[in-house]
C-alpha cells in the first residue's frame, strides 16, 4: 500500500515538474518574441507578430499596442491590427478594456473597439464600459460601440444592462438640447439596449 501511494507521488510531482518545465519554456519563448517585437528590425518585428498568433496570450496587447503606435510600416500596423482582430484567448477582453481606459492608448481607442467586435470574444460583462467610453468619445468609436452592441451573442445580465441604460440615460439628459449624429447614434444604442432588456 504505501509503495503504491509513493508511487502515485512520484507520478503527481514528475507531472508537476513536466508542467512547470513546459510552462517556463513557453514564457522564454514568449519573452523572446516580445524582444523581437519591440526591435527596429521590421522583418524580425512581422516573424514576432506572425509566432504571437500561436505563442501569445492576453499579455502581448500592450506591446503590440506600442510596437503599433511606434512603427512607420503599414505592413507591420495591418499585422498588429489584424492579430487584434483574430486573439481567441477568453482573458483578453480584460486586457483589451483596461487599455481602452488607459490614455496612453487613447489614440488606438478606435483600433480596439474595432477589435472587439472582430474578435468574436465574449464582453457581455463591460457593456457599461463602453457605453461610458461611447459617451465620451468621438462620432467613429461611438459607431464601433453601437457595432458592437448590435452584434452581441446572447444577453448580457440584467444587472449590466440596467447599469448601461442607466449611463447612457444620465448622458443624453445633460446634452438634451444638442442635437447631433453622435447623439442620435447614442439615441440608437438606447434602443439596443432596450431591445436587449425585453429580450
Amino acid at each position: 500500500m504505501a509503495q503504491l501511494f509513493i508511487s502515485g507521488c512520484a507520478f503527481c510531482i514528475q507531472s508537476i515538474l513536466t508542467t512547470m518545465a513546459e510552462e517556463k519554456s513557453k514564457n522564454k519563448k514568449l519573452q523572446l518574441l516580445l524582444a523581437d517585437l519591440v526591435s527596429n528590425n521590421i522583418a524580425k518585428q512581422l516573424e514576432a507578430v506572425e509566432s504571437l498568433r500561436a505563442h501569445g496570450n492576453e499579455t502581448v496587447v500592450e506591446p503590440l499596442l506600442d510596437t503599433w503606435a511606434a512603427t512607420r510600416s503599414d505592413e507591420l500596423k495591418s499585422e498588429i491590427v489584424d492579430l487584434l482582430n483574430n486573439i481567441k484567448s477568453s482573458k483578453v477582453p480584460k486586457q483589451i478594456m483596461a487599455c481602452l481606459v488607459n490614455k496612453k492608448y487613447a489614440a488606438q481607442k478606435q483600433l480596439l473597439l474595432s477589435s472587439i467586435w472582430n474578435s468574436g470574444l465574449d464582453y457581455h460583462d463591460y457593456i457599461a464600459e463602453l457605453v461610458e467610453i461611447a459617451c465620451e468619445s468621438d462620432l467613429l468609436e461611438v459607431f464601433e460601440v453601437e457595432t458592437i452592441i448590435e452584434n452581441l451573442e446572447g444577453i448580457p445580465s440584467d444587472e449590466v444592462l440596467s447599469e448601461s441604460l442607466v449611463i447612457l440615460g444620465n448622458y443624453l439628459s445633460e446634452h438634451k438640447n444638442e442635437s447631433s449624429p453622435k447623439i442620435d447614434l447614442l439615441i440608437q444604442i438606447g434602443v439596443l439596449l432596450k431591445r436587449l432588456n425585453e429580450d
